[in-house]
């Protein structure tokens, strides 16, 4: 009996997986010009989605379009749909299992079943529903998809298949961007999209940049009011993981058309482009920052839905507008083509790594091979070195990443590279040369070259002679000055509970200063100790403009005046009553302000006249009701992009002034490099080489001074 009833059970299994789909099984492609193309079945059962596989070569190929979407979670970390993995999980990245980066929806292709992700099963979905109902998100039988078209177990065919993805974008009629269904934000968002791109942008040069803040700017522009919840929910819609997928910059960049679809929301990438333009133009992405917007009244009160979101470090994300500059710039440069016998240039792989860098892939070779199809070919690193970096995903990171590090070394000549080189504290792939850039992280703060139109050049005409076959071991043979041993350092915001030690450790170092700060040229003006600091920490760069005009000494002032009331008001208050019991802020830690201006030697604009003076108008205006620090703006804006929480003030030994990266420590070098146009912090290690911690900007000696010094040029090896 017992015997009879094993045999029933596996006789039952069996015929249930004779019932039960197969597991789908790619055939090889004919070539490696081949593509597979995806046919979906329309059904009414939206619960099942049935479709078909076909290969074709690609300029023989039927019309179709791509799916441009994120193999992960696509909603933003803020959504109330979120995956938490604690009670505060919005604050976490959520597991692979719930993120949505596993395969467990199953689809039958031809048959057999292939799983895909959650979020790719909602874009089949919303594909079936479109052509069941046939509305036109598609016109075309067929779509390409690339978790579907392309074998991702097979490492030969995803080699020749990432190779030819531009020319697959490029084929496609149109691309269809799946950001995933709508959450609480989108309505606020489309508001914000539909209003902000129907302003003619012959109107946008009168729009001002403190108009974000007046009611009475969207009846100026004749559009509907705009409440400051709808821009939380375009903050919360441009930080949809999708916009920083590596990937989508070549998907859109080569589109012909683009078609965003959120949930039922459907409008063209024009639309959006539209908004992002006018957001540029006007600057308003300064106040478009949850650490700005937290601030306003009627968000503190009620902030609803937009809780988290306040509370979080949340922007608008660069990342979708320098998506749509990449699409701007490729489309401009087919259109001059087709024009003119001479070509306009495609970005080269340098700019749009350097553009790009902020992207995210689960592969980290990604965030170099998704950028080689849009990258020009008729220039560095390609034009000395063709046959280099093609897609092979049998090369570890770490090869690669010195691969490309190597391409731009040798082509270029020069060490600008170095500059790309993250904060070790940043550094995620182990084991990579620290001049080799870590393409898998973003870079903050964004390298001095980005501070303006500054045409720096630290190492003058001296040039950087090559050892190639060093590179290829990890070591780069380097040749420069030794300027100095940094031997004060400031305290970062993070790295202290008291709100004003970090500016009491600037101060401090200012106080190691002379009166006059040293020059190496005989023609240059002399600086004081306070305006080489206030030049020093902006990087002499204020709204893109250098050097820094003067008028930002007295903003400096100002600066200091409303950072003395915030410090010394803020232990004497709290969110029940003001309390006057309270102890005021330590004075070992308060920054000395009032004997750094009254130490300035005679004649210096920035003594204690001049703050007395801006103090009267200040505490006189606040009574009056007219004081407004919007003005500040601006400069809190320098201070932010030139450093920041990632960059710190330093003084070396011999008294020289300058900002270096987040990791500088005491006891480093500060180096002026053959071929580098920016100086540079090195740390000696036992072994008599160098790491490179970081570039700095060093007042006085940004433009060649030290090649003028007679200081012996000294050669090192970086690993």
């Amino acid at each position: 009996m017992r015997t009879r009833n094993i045999f029933n059970v596996r006789s039952h299994l069996s015929q249930i997986a004779k019932l039960r789909p197969r597991t789908y099984q790619y055939e090889p492609l004919p070539s490696s010009t081949s593509i597979r193309l995806l046919e979906l079945t329309p059904s009414t059962d939206n619960k099942t989605i049935y479709c078909s596989l076909k290969a074709f070569e690609l300029r023989d190929a039927p019309a179709f379009d791509a799916l441009s979407y994120t193999w992960g979670f696509p909603l933003t970390p803020f959504s109330k749909s979120y995956p938490a993995t604690s009670s505060k999980g919005w604050e976490k990245l959520p597991k692979p299992e719930i993120s949505g980066r596993k395969r467990r929806y199953p689809i039958v292709c031809d048959g057999r079943t292939i799983l895909v992700t959650a979020n790719l099963r909602d874009a089949l979905q919303m594909l079936n529903k479109s052509k069941v109902a046939t509305k036109e998100i598609t016109k075309q039988e067929y779509v390409w998809i690339d978790a579907l078209c392309v074998d991702q177990e097979n490492i030969a065919e995803r080699n020749a298949q990432v190779a030819n993805m531009a020319e697959t974008f490029k084929a496609a009629q149109g691309v269809i961007v799946w950001l995933g269904k709508e959450d609480d934000f989108t309505a606020d968002a489309i508001e914000v999209i539909e209003q902000i791109s129907a302003i003619p942008e012959t109107v946008w040069p009168s729009v001002g940049y403190t108009d974000f803040y007046k009611d009475d700017c969207y009846k100026k522009l004749q559009v509907r009011h705009l409440s400051y919840f709808n821009w939380l929910g375009f903050i919360a819609f441009v930080n949809r993981p999708w916009f920083k997928r590596a990937w989508v910059v070549q998907e859109i960049a080569l589109a012909k058309s683009a078609l965003l679809v959120c949930g039922h929301k459907v409008f063209p990438w024009d639309q959006l482009s539209k908004t992002l333009a006018f957001i540029k133009s006007t600057r308003w992405y300064h106040h478009l920052t949850t650490e700005k917007m937290r601030h306003i009244a009627a968000l503190q009160k009620a902030p609803g839905a937009y809780k988290r979101l306040l509370s979080s470090s949340a922007d608008i994300a660069m990342a979708a507008m320098y998506l749509d500059r990449t699409r701007t710039h490729i489309a401009a440069s087919g259109r001059l083509a087709l024009q003119s016998q001479n070509r306009q240039r495609k970005p080269s792989l340098r700019i749009l790594l350097e553009t790009h860098r902020y992207s995210k892939s689960t592969d980290a070779r990604d965030k170099v091979y998704a950028f080689l199809g849009l990258a020009d070919r008729r220039v560095a690193p390609f034009k000395a070195l063709p046959n280099t970096l093609v897609p092979d995903y049998n090369m570890t990171v770490q090869e690669l990443y010195l691969q490309v590090a190597r391409a731009f070394l040798i082509s270029y000549g020069d060490l600008r590279l170095l500059s790309h080189v993250q904060d070790q504290s940043l550094t995620r792939i182990p084991n990579l040369p620290s001049w080799v850039p870590d393409y898998s992280v973003g870079l903050q703060p964004y390298p001095l070259q980005f501070r303006g139109a500054c045409n720096w050049s630290a190492s003058g005409d001296v040039r950087w002679k090559q050892d190639i076959g060093s590179m290829e071991r990890g070591r780069l043979h380097v040749q420069g000055y030794q300027l100095g041993i940094i031997d004060q350092i400031s305290t970062l915001r993070d790295e202290s509970k008291d709100a004003t030690d970090p500016w009491a450790s600037c101060v401090r170092i200012a106080f190691g200063l002379d009166d006059y700060y040293r020059s190496t040229r005989s023609e240059t003006r002399q600086l004081s100790r306070v305006e080489v600091l206030w030049r020093t920490l902006i990087t002499n760069s204020f709204s893109r403009h250098y050097p820094a005009p003067t008028h930002c000494g007295e903003l400096f002032i100002d600066y200091i005046i409303n950072l003395q009331i915030r410090h010394r008001l803020t232990p004497w208050s709290s969110d029940v009553e003001f309390q006057p019991h309270h102890s005021p802020i330590s004075e070992s830690t308060y920054p000395e302000w009032h004997a750094l201006l009254a130490s300035e030697p005679t004649g210096s604009p920035y003594g204690v006249q001049l703050y007395e003076r801006r103090l009267s108008d200040v505490v006189a205006n606040m009574f009056k009701g007219t004081y407004s620090p919007i003005g500040l703006a601006q400069l809190q804006h320098e201070f932010d992009i030139a450093g920041g929480s990632m960059r710190r003030l330093f003084k070396t030994e011999n008294k020289y002034l300058g900002t270096g990266a987040r990791s500088t420590q005491v006891g480093d070098e500060l180096w002026v490099l053959a071929g580098a146009p920016v100086p540079f912090v090195l740390r000696h290690l036992p072994s008599g080489v160098h790491q490179v911690v970081g570039e700095a900007y060093v007042h006085s000696i940004m433009h060649g001074e030290a090649t003028e010094m007679g200081l012996k040029l000294c050669s090192t090896v970086l690993e």
